[in-house]
């Protein structure tokens, strides 16, 4: 069991106690049969003169469409509440990465989403020490102040029409980063990490490999100097050589400067642990160290 401290000065980012549900509406199948029905058939009253306009027969079938008409069934939703996170708790340590591994279906990435505040908590509650004065809660937080400095990499990257360069200029389109500036040559810094020629830029995005579009992603949310950077198996679709390219470029990102932190899910435990600082396992939504 993993415990938190928002005191700690390396903590980065700290969760305490967080609990995540998810409220699925399930459809069941109810027979109800109405009594009222019964009991109003059970009532009435049928007079001898009654008895002469019916025959046996009549009231035969009088009788199975009273029964037929009374049984039915009918769907009916109910929530089903499945706990998916169990009170989680931990914290991500300045210039450290933290591996988290599990099966799949374990919470992994449920869990990334709610510390990116993509996704909601029950219970519970995360802090971000921007500085040693400054102290951020995620419920006091506007959800785009908060993405900023806490940043979710997704498995499966979304690009847009056009080439390379058009994706990655596109985050200073949104209003959120109109006070900051696109430059280029930081793009073609990191290129070279990736083994990568400056003509990569130019490239349709439309005929990018998997992995490419994985590289693009990266470096698209790498340039907005996020503090915490939230991994969700950024090498699983790349081939070994691109994928150490890529390894490596996000442990120079993490050592470039003091204030930052990487929590990384994987499955590909050989090829990323040997650089964790902290190795954590999710087994059916509970987090241990």
């Amino acid at each position: 069991m993993l415990t938190s401290d928002s005191s700690n000065d390396n903590a980065l980012l700290v969760f305490d106690d967080v609990w995540v549900h998810s409220n699925r509406p399930t459809t069941i199948h109810v027979n109800h049969t109405d009594d009222n029905i019964f009991k109003d058939a059970s009532k009435t009253t049928v007079n001898s003169a009654s008895k002469n306009l019916f025959s046996n027969a009549s009231h035969s079938i009088f009788n199975k469409l009273t029964r037929k008409t009374a049984d039915r069934t009918h769907n009916q939703q109910v929530t089903d509440e499945q706990v998916l996170i169990k009170a989680a708790s931990g914290q991500l340590a300045q210039g450290q990465l933290t591996v988290l591994t599990g099966a799949s279906g374990s919470g992994k990435s449920v869990l990334l989403r709610v510390l990116a505040g993509l996704s909601p908590l029950a219970t519970g509650n995360i802090w971000l020490n921007v500085d040693k004065n400054q102290q951020q809660n995620i419920h006091e937080t506007s959800a785009i102040e908060w993405r900023t400095q806490v940043a979710l990499l997704a498995q499966h990257p979304q690009l847009i029409e056009g080439s390379v360069l058009d994706n990655l200029q596109l985050p200073y389109s949104l209003h959120a980063n109109q006070h900051s500036s696109f430059n280029i040559d930081w793009h073609i810094k990191q290129l070279g990490f990736l083994q990568r020629s400056q003509a990569f830029l130019q490239q349709s995005a439309a005929h990018l490999s998997g992995g490419e579009r994985q590289l693009v992603n990266t470096l698209r949310l790498l340039q907005l100097q996020p503090q915490v950077l939230l991994l969700d198996e950024p090498t699983a679709a790349l081939d070994a050589e691109t994928a150490n390219n890529l390894i490596q470029l996000l442990m120079h990102w993490l050592q470039a400067e003091p204030h930052r932190a990487m929590l990384w899910v994987t499955h590909d435990t050989q090829t990323i642990l040997p650089f964790a600082n902290e190795h954590w396992n999710m087994q059916a939504g509970t987090l241990n160290g």
